[in-house]
């Protein structure tokens, strides 16, 4: 965990330059994989509360690098996506992201590398069969099993 909190800070203070947060480069990378998600679900997957989602949007939006849009089916549901000058800043970002990797894993060899993304899949795995268990659990115990 404070690997993770130490390179969000690092991630954030090196995007400052650019004029650009953590959070609105995820979102923005996000919405460049899956244009026209759902805000709440945009949210969901960045593990952002929904009413921070709103913000970060909302600055998107005046940047002209997002754009919201009404969902078809439900007007409740707002759909996010990407405009051509958003898709712009990702490019633009580009070198920065290798860069940063470059320098993240200066050192470190490619098996290195390998073997803990092996690892972290593993992980990754468990905590899903971990889950998965604990779900049914509550209903294992009032079925009486």
């Amino acid at each position: 965990m404070e690997t993770s909190r130490l390179l969000r800070a690092v991630v954030e203070q090196r995007l400052r330059p650019h004029g650009m947060t953590r959070a609105q480069l995820a979102t923005l990378s996000r919405l460049d994989r899956q244009d026209g998600l759902a805000q709440h679900e945009v949210a969901d997957a960045l593990e952002v509360q929904p009413i921070a989602m709103v913000r970060l949007v909302d600055r998107l939006s005046a940047q002209g690098l997002v754009e919201r849009r009404t969902d078809a089916a439900d007007r409740r549901i707002n759909r996010l996506f990407i405009t051509e000058a958003g898709r712009k800043r990702i490019a633009d970002l580009e070198g920065f992201k290798a860069d940063m990797g470059a320098e993240l894993f200066d050192g470190i060899g490619g098996e290195d590398i390998a073997q803990m993304l092996r690892t972290l899949d593993r992980l990754h795995a468990s905590l899903r069969n971990i889950q998965a268990a604990d779900a049914a659990a509550p209903k294992l115990r009032k079925s009486g099993t």
